[in-house]
C-alpha cells in the first residue's frame, strides 16, 4: 500500500486526519453573518450567526472517522448530540459521492456511505469537500486500506 494522504495508521486502526477545509469555511460564513449583525447593530442576527459559527467550530473538532481492522468496522462520529455509528464492512451496501451544486456552481460535494442495520438501509456521512476529486481521492483511499488488509488475510 502506497503511502496515505487522508488517514493515519495507528495499529490496526485509521483515522482520518481532520478535514478543515469545508468546515472552516462554513465557520468564516457564519462568523461573517455575526460581524454584520455588529456593523448593523442587529442583536437578533449576532446571537443566532455568533452560536451557528460556535456549534459549526466545535463540531470540526468532533466528527472523525475510524476504519478499525480488527473489528472489521468503521466507525463514524459526525454530530454534536448523535453517538457514533458503528458500521460493519458485513453491513456495508456502497459509497455515494454527492455534488450540490446551484447554478453551475458545486457548493458542496459528500462521500456517504449506505449500509443494512435492521432490514433497513441507512446513510451515513463519512466527509464534505468542496470537489468531487477530494471525495473520490477519500473514497479511493477507503477501498484501498479494506481492500489491502483483506487480501493480506487480516480480515
Amino acid at each position: 500500500m502506497e503511502t496515505l494522504q487522508k488517514f493515519t495508521k495507528n495499529g490496526n486502526q485509521y483515522v482520518m486526519k481532520r478535514q478543515y477545509g469545508f468546515g472552516l469555511f462554513v465557520v468564516l460564513g457564519m462568523a461573517a453573518f455575526a460581524f454584520a449583525g455588529v456593523l448593523t447593530k442587529n442583536t437578533t442576527m449576532i446571537w443566532i450567526f455568533g452560536i451557528l459559527t460556535v456549534v459549526c467550530l466545535i463540531s470540526i473538532f468532533i466528527n472523525h472517522v475510524v476504519i478499525d481492522m480488527n473489528q472489521k468496522e468503521i466507525l463514524i462520529k459526525n454530530a454534536l448530540i448523535i453517538p457514533p455509528v458503528r458500521i460493519p464492512f458485513s453491513d456495508f451496501v456502497n459509497f455515494e459521492v454527492v455534488r450540490t451544486t446551484q447554478y453551475f456552481i458545486t457548493i458542496n460535494v459528500s462521500l456517504n456511505l449506505y449500509y443494512m442495520k435492521n432490514g433497513k438501509e441507512l446513510c451515513s456521512g463519512v466527509a464534505q469537500g468542496l470537489t468531487a476529486r477530494s471525495m473520490q481521492n477519500l473514497l479511493n483511499e477507503i477501498q484501498e486500506i479494506i481492500n489491502t488488509n483483506e487480501h493480506s488475510g487480516k480480515i
